[in-house]
């Protein structure tokens, strides 16, 4: 048996051999797969540790982590006397999660009512794949507060800074408007909007799965947020009120298609108002009508006829062709242009005159004795005169969309330019440049250039940025002498001639009026029936504090006349503003003289 037994050992064993070859051989290969897969997650984690480790965290951070904007304040813009024209308060902007909102359509129906908005687009925003959507910017406090009660699922709210205008259409297309993300889009606001704009900061905080902040010791402050710049006007709100009054009185009399009216202390050719009709209100978003955000006095430039006058007047005076005393003979109202008075250009006046002298000329507006003026002053003289005094050129004003008008160059002048431009057609120019250069009649002869920026301020430290110290002196027009003589046969114009209804009792009043035919916007010639009405003031007229244009373009009733239309407009503003400022009457100064004998 044991021997029988010990054989059958000795047959199996050579079988079992290759079995457990096999399973050594399968314990090795399981060894080197559970190796090869370590090594490969080994590598794995080192890529996502070392390699893409900045990726990674960066896609951890976008989940825990929310970077966020702090708001920062935009920059006030105030009056010459530190009234605010436009400022920012804080309030509530409403936006979503749409991922979040556990009832689209019963959070589109809730959202659209309260907050007034369209229900099919709130549940249009609300069905979009972002993680953050606007439903309404810049909510009232009753709606973010009513809404929060609430506590809709996916809801939340920013606060966000809202431009205010404390005294509503007061300077409005001075100042301008923003839009809602507060850039600015015309006047101030555009022109120094890198100024007012402020820097806003930027912060990282955690947040929840569901988005929700949680504040934490680790939560940190990217960049600091920086308000922007404050802006001093030199325009007075005051003076501001008393022209946009004034010039509504003579919209509502007179029906034209535009107005304006410009104040300037003739001191230094600052800016006093501005006031534009159409106007507009900019806390009335809803009734804004484009295009009213225009200053016209800026951004238009017209034929303005015989306001024009003076300078003509100015330059022969100043060339020594002329005197005020000088006679010439106006043909009764109508004198063919040319030599001999036998050209073929006809110019008329409104009514005929025989012989006047150049005072006379200008204090009765005639056109005929203007042409003869410019005529034998000369192309050369008449243009270069005109250029002295920046007559279609920009003034250099801080205001955006500033035009330069129409002065051609001497080489397209025709054979009746020289005739027209002396009583103001074939010229055009903007509002601005015909009273700013009337100021020089003011200064003894020398231009300043206007000014509307009288301080600049950083508004976190105080610090000022800029300041309007003196008046930018340009250069001399004409000489001291020559502008006396202007500036008194200007005085006639309100006394005797066609600017009687600027006159003053207390103030006595120094202008030109003008009533300009309006040129054909398809450039063929003029309207028949169509006026710009205007007359420039300076008072008092022995020394001027201010000079004041009013414009009617296209007056429609009770008279188109510049000195019918205009001429009481500038008389008023003329008297309102300089009691303001409480400059002497002529009875005051009277009583001064007395005294001091």
């Amino acid at each position: 048996m044991a021997q029988r037994s010990a054989g059958r050992s000795e047959r199996c064993l050579p079988d079992t051999l290759p079995a457990a070859r096999w399973m050594r051989i399968r314990a090795a290969l399981g060894v080197c797969v559970l190796g090869l897969i370590l090594a490969l997650l080994a590598a794995r984690l080192a890529q996502i540790q070392i390699a893409g480790h900045d990726r990674y965290a960066a896609l951890a951070d976008e989940q825990h982590v929310m970077h966020r904007t702090i708001g920062a304040r935009r920059g006030d813009v105030r009056d010459a006397a530190g009234r605010g024209l436009a400022t920012s308060v804080r309030v509530w902007s409403v936006c979503a999660d749409p991922q979040a909102v556990a009832n689209p359509e019963a959070a589109a129906t809730l959202l659209a009512g309260v907050l007034e908005l369209d229900r099919a687009m709130v549940r249009r925003k609300l069905g979009r794949p972002n993680r953050f959507v606007w439903i309404k910017r810049k909510v009232s406090d009753e709606q973010a507060a009513f809404l929060r009660e609430v506590g809709l699922q996916g809801v939340s709210f920013r606060k966000e800074w809202l431009r205010k205008h404390p005294h509503g259409n007061v300077a409005a297309q001075v100042v301008g408007l923003t839009d809602v993300d507060g850039q600015g889009l015309s006047g101030v606001e555009l022109r120094l909007g890198g100024l007012l704009r402020p820097r806003p900061g930027r912060e990282a905080v955690a947040v929840d799965a569901k988005r929700r902040v949680i504040r934490r010791p680790d939560d940190r402050l990217i960049r600091v947020p920086s308000d922007g710049c404050d802006v001093t006007l030199t325009v007075d709100s005051l003076v501001q009120e008393v022209a946009q009054q004034e010039l509504a009185k003579a919209v509502e009399k007179h029906r034209p298609e535009a107005a304006w009216a410009v104040v300037l202390d003739t001191r230094t050719s600052a800016v006093l108002a501005m006031a534009n009709w159409p106007e507009f209100n900019p806390e009335d978003r809803a009734g804004f009508r484009a295009g009213t955000d225009r200053n016209l006095i800026v951004t238009d430039a017209h034929e303005f006829g015989s306001v024009m006058k003076p300078f003509t007047v100015a330059a022969a005076l100043d060339a020594g062709v002329v005197k005020p005393e000088t006679e010439f003979f106006c043909y009764n109202g109508t004198w063919r242009a040319g030599t001999g008075g036998r050209g073929s250009r006809t110019v008329r006046d409104a009514h005929g005159f025989g012989t006047l002298t150049v005072s006379d000329i200008l204090a009765k507006s005639s056109n005929i004795g203007t042409a003869q003026i410019g005529t034998l002053l000369g192309a050369d003289r008449l243009h270069m005169g005109l250029r002295l005094f920046c007559l279609g050129e920009p003034t250099g004003i801080e205001l955006p969309g500033e035009t330069g008008g129409i002065l051609r160059p001497l080489s397209l002048w025709t054979s009746y330019s020289v005739v027209s431009i002396s009583f103001g057609q074939e010229l055009a120019t903007s509002p601005l440049s015909v009273a700013t250069a009337f100021c020089a009649f003011a200064n003894r002869g020398v231009l300043y250039r206007p000014q509307i920026i009288r301080r600049i301020t950083d508004s976190r430290t105080g610090r000022v940025l800029y300041e309007l110290n003196e008046p930018v002196r340009t250069h001399r027009v004409v000489s001291p002498r020559t502008a006396a003589q202007v500036l008194a046969m200007l005085r006639r114009v309100v006394v005797s001639g066609t600017g009687r209804r600027a006159d003053l009792e207390d103030y006595p009043v120094a202008g030109k009026t003008g009533t300009a035919q309006l040129a054909r916007t398809d450039g063929r010639g003029y309207y028949d029936d169509l006026y710009l009405s205007s007359f420039v003031g300076l008072a008092p007229a022995h020394e001027p504090r201010i000079c004041v244009l009013v414009s009617l373009k296209a007056p429609t009733e009770n008279g188109y006349y510049g000195g019918t239309v205009a001429a009481p407009v500038v008389a008023r503003i003329i008297d309102r503003t300089l009691r303001y400022l409480e400059v002497p009457t002529s009875r005051q100064d009277a009583s001064l003289a007395e005294a001091d004998l």
